[in-house]
């Protein structure tokens, strides 16, 4: 929805994110998809949309919504999927120590 708001294509997104149209694609439609490429769209976002409105807005229909009663909910929120992506990182990292190993 950000996306078409701003005018932009999956194939613009993904050129300037240096990811894959089908990454975008398979972001867009919430298929499980690496941390990294995750990154990689929010930090292209980072300029383009404040982080709160992105946080309270409901991405099926594009209306905003009081998703969290107050900011200290929405940064808790935020510092949780953090975590999470850091820790995904790390997996991703330990399994291309293994592979490397392997090799």
């Amino acid at each position: 929805m950000i996306r078409k708001h701003l005018g932009i294509n999956q194939q613009e997104l993904a050129d300037a994110t240096n990811l894959t149209q089908p990454a975008i694609s398979r972001l867009e439609k919430g298929d499980e998809v690496y941390a990294s490429t995750l990154l990689a769209v929010l930090s292209f976002y980072r300029d383009k949309i404040c982080l709160d409105h992105l946080i309270a807005t409901d991405l099926n229909t594009g209306q905003t919504a009081q998703l969290y009663a107050s900011r200290q909910e929405i940064r808790q929120r935020l510092s949780q999927s953090l975590e999470e992506i850091a820790s995904r990182l790390d997996q991703t990292k330990e399994q291309i120590e293994t592979l490397r190993n392997d090799l």
